[in-house]
């Protein structure tokens, strides 16, 4: 097992609605064969409003939940390690692919600060700013990957979790840490692009990667709250009866609740057209792009019933829940189903980061 100068780093997913905490051991050999086994999966459900799209609106009841799920219950123990790699809301963030028409060895930072502000859809000297150069695919062009997140949403988390009395090793756009779960490690997608989709209970997010790297992520208008709410408001159910109904019929429309399927589907309509509009931009906005061959889905909602198959009819893609732990090696312990761990992406990308070296990782994906 290779040195670690912070033993026992962990990565911490707070979410609208959860909170999740995915530990990994690094047993990855002298032949640099990737391998980790899996320490400790937690995670915890929060009411309503205490984050709201991606800002604490009661901090002191978030430490409390963390708190939590750190010490442990009677039959686990408490997390050994204060450092983490957390997430930034995808909602706040931004992430793309920018190209500089001179060799990698001519850029200087501010080539990059005055063509980042062109894209970045925040004010200026209100968002914190980082890249990554980006292996050559035209001689004379140098394509940098940019991250950007306002700072009073950086400042926001990096308070909470440094209250818990935690270290923060990384602050991870949400994109990131997702295509790290999901992304076979080599990488090698040669003449094809991937999308990820990552339908969550409050939103979801389009993460488009070509050639080896995320070229860029988008929010989009769907969740499974969006769902549950839908057949509340149309068939005056309960939110309880509504995850039922979610449950059994999921995106299938039947006559019995054609009243709420019917709202169902013009969400669904509306999500698909984003997603195609999207992929459209990709084609259209970007140099050398390859086609999108496969769709690869995560988050909780994307087990919502009959959800991959209308995708990939509507969208003429091939559309299928990923396999989040694959990239932890051939002998990643105990782990649960693959099915039940679509929720944990996003932690898991972040553990992923966390317990390799970062004085020796350098690629951010």
């Amino acid at each position: 097992m290779l040195f670690h100068p912070y033993p026992n780093a962990f990565g911490l997913d707070i979410g609208d609605l959860s909170i999740k905490i995915v530990q990994l051991e690094n047993k990855t050999g002298h032949k640099n064969t990737p391998s980790f086994h899996l320490k400790t999966v937690r995670q915890i459900s929060l009411p309503p409003g205490l984050i709201v799209n991606g800002e604490i609106q009661e901090p002191e009841k978030i430490r409390k939940y963390i708190q939590h799920l750190l010490q442990g219950k009677k039959e686990s123990k408490p997390i050994e390690g204060k450092w983490v790699v957390a997430t930034l809301p995808e909602i706040h963030s931004f992430i793309k692919v920018i190209h500089l028409t001179k060799e990698s060895k001519d850029v200087i930072d501010d080539d990059i600060l005055l063509q980042a502000k062109q894209h970045i859809p925040f004010d200026e000297e209100s968002y914190y700013l980082d890249w990554q150069m980006l292996p050559e695919i035209d001689p004379g062009t140098t394509r940098i990957l940019i991250g950007a997140a306002p700072k009073y949403i950086v400042d926001m988390y990096t308070y909470l979790i440094e209250s818990l009395g935690l270290g923060i090793l990384s602050l991870e756009i949400e994109a990131l840490a997702i295509a790290r779960s999901l992304i076979t490690s080599s990488k090698l997608y040669e003449g094809e692009a991937r999308a990820i989709l990552d339908v969550g209970a409050t939103q979801s997010s389009l993460i488009m990667y070509d050639h080896e790297t995320i070229q860029f992520s988008k929010t989009l208008p769907f969740s499974g709250e969006l769902l549950t709410t839908a057949i509340m408001q149309s068939l005056k159910v309960s939110q309880e009866e509504a995850e039922k109904l979610k449950k059994t019929y999921g995106v299938t429309y039947t006559k019995k609740y054609g009243k709420a399927l019917g709202v169902i589907k013009e969400s669904l309509d509306m999500f698909i057209e984003t997603i195609e509009q999207s992929f459209q931009f990709y084609y259209s906005h970007f140099p050398h792009t390859n086609t999108v061959t496969h769709v690869t889905m995560s988050g909780g909602a994307t087990n919502t019933l009959h959800l991959a198959e209308l995708l990939t009819e509507r969208l003429g893609v091939t559309c299928a829940p990923g396999k989040v732990w694959k990239n932890l090696g051939s002998k990643p312990g105990n782990i649960p189903s693959e099915t039940a761990s679509l929720g944990l992406a996003t932690a898991i990308g972040l553990a992923l980061r966390a317990a390799e070296n970062p004085f020796h990782a350098h690629d951010m994906i």
